[in-house]
């Protein structure tokens, strides 16, 4: 469900200055646990990762997987370990880092919807 809202972008048109912004919202069910496929902990945020692994671990047992990587925003990133069964391991976790840091502050935890295709083709 899109909707527009007024106003946080800015438009120009002439000399009157418009603001507007785009929300996008996806509905779901509830999941336990609620991390969807992956949770990013940022420096700062209200808990760390090794506490938010405890806490995927209590509902989830040994679903996610740990990943601390040298990084000055992100502290840890929880990831289902299916994924690494389809995707290279070093590509997603680059992947996920690259596309997170840009929107993330270092007190956020984020959560990420991910979802990887497998697709296989053979002649015969």
């Amino acid at each position: 469900m899109k909707k527009n809202i007024e106003p946080n972008k800015e438009e120009r048109m002439g000399n009157e200055k418009r603001k507007r912004s785009i929300v996008d919202m996806q509905f779901s069910t509830f999941e336990i646990p609620p991390a969807g496929e992956v949770l990013i902990v940022a420096k700062r945020s209200p808990i760390g990762p090794e506490a938010a692994k405890r806490m995927l671990d209590s509902v989830a047992p040994d679903q996610f997987e740990l990943i601390q990587p040298d990084d000055d925003l992100i502290d840890g990133i929880l990831v289902k370990k299916y994924l690494f069964l389809r995707a290279d391991k070093k590509a997603l976790i680059d992947m996920l880092l690259e596309e997170a840091k840009p929107i993330m502050s270092p007190q956020c935890m984020m959560t990420i919807k991910c979802d990887v295709t497998v697709i296989v083709s053979r002649g015969i």
